[in-house]
């Protein structure tokens, strides 16, 4: 029970309650807390309830007992102290750090307490220390770091050029044996394809005293010619300027980024293209009654087109500025090494390793935020900073259980950003995947646009399973529901049915894209899936404004559209309609009421 204060009127109360500092009221004579603000419990992790009625000695805070005994003989005699750092011991055992006020009130009956968190502070000397130590690095640990380096590393005269020491990676980049490099320049070896590349290396440095980042071309021996980014600066070697280069090779990314921007882009123009054609094809079609058919597929493919079409420039372009940065990347990951042993760099690389030949897995909105919290726990109670950022980013790429499995492993990520980079590169995997997805897609629609003419409808039906035709939807629109639209996967069955899978994949993305539409791409879009005696349902729900009841009876009508001019032709649902009575022998039903617009797809079971 909070005490009857001369001063505890309603406005001081607000302030108590609502102070950014930690504030606390002790009972001098019990020792007991009788009253505490949240940010005073928050230093604890405790509750209100945890906390109130019990002493310091209950709930046992004090890291040092000395650190008590002085705060009250400094009470004893001058009836406050202010501005002690004192260490406390949280809940869950971690300490953190408090700049501590206190002042004997109301005659000497209470202790007022407050505070201020000053452990991120502390934190950032200590680093600040830690670092300037590590500056100092002897010359033992430089020659091993030189030698066994796989990156290429040189050590030149800054003024003549002239090599004075090459370490074995240097020697196989460039091809010549440790004999044929020392003493001689770059110039008379002949390595540089042009002398522009050197010269603005030498210029950079000589400006800012270094220079990263920087992508050249080298000539080896044999004549084959090489890419590479470098890294360099001048040391000063026994008093005398020395130019430190380390080269990174980098022909098979650069090789393989280029072919991968050269086929987006090959693509990208084939499609557009062929987008071109279709909407001028649409026009023609649309006036011939007897090829109503073919424009309902034209206005569905260039429908379905448009969105995979945006995930590869987007996903091209991401891989495209993460590739200008790989410089930094790497002195950053040279950086985070430097702060393990060996035996911790190869117990993090292989579980880097591992981490990437994970699939991926897709989880529930219940299923996700359980993860979310679980692995934030984990990171706060090893003093990860960013923990909530950390966890949100390790679910959305779909391995989160890796990481609870290897718990015990996670404090090597701590006080290090080497975790954030591992999930950028994952990240990066993870576009590629979706590009390869997307130009997949695209690639099936376009092939069964071109063979449409010789299209046979009594070809057989295919086993297929329901949700991963649903699911190839939900990943090209994945990009447009991270912006405000929540996904509610209900999965209560995976059937396999006898169907097209192509037309199933066109029946989910005309009604999903719909159910965004309506809601102006901010809402909640729930899949449904059960398993019926006979039959499977897929329900298809969204809490957009729903149809009005004027033209509920025509939306499945071809041609018919509410939208603006140029945004759509009116032919989704009747092609819905059509793939799932005629060609699945199902039937399709809606309901829609402000709020809540649902459609539901019976389908036969195989």
């Amino acid at each position: 029970m909070t005490p009857s204060l001369s001063i505890s009127d309603s406005i001081w109360h607000t302030a108590f309650s609502s102070s950014p500092i930690g504030m606390a009221i002790t009972d001098m004579q019990t020792g007991l807390y009788v009253d505490v603000n949240d940010v005073y419990c928050s230093w604890l992790g405790r509750t209100k309830e945890e906390v109130i009625g019990k002493s310091t000695l209950d709930l046992g805070i004090y890291s040092n007992s000395d650190d008590r005994e002085f705060i009250l003989a400094g009470l004893k005699k001058d009836g406050h102290v202010l501005n002690l750092e004192v260490p406390l011991i949280t809940k869950t055992g971690s300490t953190v750090t408090i700049l501590f006020s206190g002042r004997i009130v109301e005659n000497g009956k209470y202790l007022l307490s407050a505070g201020q968190n000053v452990t991120a502070f502390k934190e950032k000397e200590y680093l600040a220390r830690v670092l300037q130590s590590e500056l100092v690095i002897s010359k033992e640990l430089f020659e091993s770091v030189f030698r066994l380096n796989p990156a290429a590393v040189s050590l030149s005269n800054a003024e003549t050029g002239r090599y004075d020491d090459i370490n074995e990676a240097y020697c196989r980049l460039i091809g010549y044996e440790r004999e044929e490099i020392i003493g001689k320049t770059s110039h008379e070896l002949n390595i540089w394809i042009t002398k522009l590349d050197r010269a603005r290396l030498l210029e950079e440095v000589q400006r800012k005293g270094w220079s990263t980042g920087m992508e050249a071309s080298v000539r080896m021996k044999t004549g084959e010619i090489r890419h590479v980014v470098s890294g360099n600066t001048i040391i000063n070697n026994h008093g005398r300027p020395t130019l430190l280069a380390i080269l990174i090779d980098i022909t098979e990314s650069k090789q393989n980024k280029e072919a991968l921007e050269f086929a987006v882009k090959e693509r990208t123009k084939e499609l557009n293209r062929i987008l071109e054609d279709l909407q001028k094809t649409q026009d023609q079609l649309i006036l011939s009654e007897k090829m109503a058919t073919l424009g309902q597929l034209v206005a569905s493919v260039a429908h379905e087109i448009n969105n995979p079409l945006a995930a590869i420039s987007a996903f091209s372009e991401q891989i495209y500025n993460r590739m200008g940065n790989f410089g930094s990347r790497l002195f950053q990951i040279k950086e985070c090494f430097s702060k393990y042993s060996d035996n911790e760099i190869n117990e993090v690389i292989s579980f880097v390793i591992e981490l990437f030949t994970i699939k991926p897995k897709t989880y529930a909105f219940a299923e996700s935020r359980k993860a979310k919290k679980h692995l934030e726990g984990v990171f706060v109670g090893l003093g990860i900073d960013s923990a909530y950022d950390l966890a949100d980013r390790i679910v959305d790429l779909g391995v989160p259980d890796y990481f609870l499995e290897n718990e015990s492993f996670l404090r090597n990520f701590k006080s290090s950003p080497l975790l954030d980079l591992v999930l950028s590169e994952l990240n990066t995997l993870r576009s590629i995947e979706s590009i390869r997805l997307a130009v997949e897609r695209t690639s099936k629609i376009v092939y069964s646009l071109r063979s449409y003419g010789r299209y046979d409808r009594n070809q057989a039906k295919t086993e297929i399973n329901l949700v991963d035709t649903i699911e190839t939807v939900l990943t090209l629109y994945q990009n447009k529901m991270k912006s405000g639209v929540e996904c509610v996967r209900l999965y209560n069955a995976k059937p396999s049915i006898s169907g097209y899978p192509d037309e199933l994949i066109q029946i989910w993305t005309n009604l999903i894209y719909n159910a965004l539409q309506a809601m102006a791409f901010k809402g909640t879009l729930t899949v449904q899936v059960d398993e019926l005696e006979t039959e499977v349902t897929v329900r298809i729900i969204d809490n957009g404004p729903g149809i009005p009841p004027s033209i509920q009876k025509r939306i499945f009508e071809p041609f018919y559209t509410t939208k603006e001019k140029g945004e759509g032709t009116g032919l989704g649902l009747g092609i819905v309609k059509q793939s799932v009575e005629e060609r699945h022998h199902g039937r399709i039903q809606f309901q829609s009421e402000p709020g809540n617009t649902e459609f539901i797809v019976f389908l036969p079971k195989s």
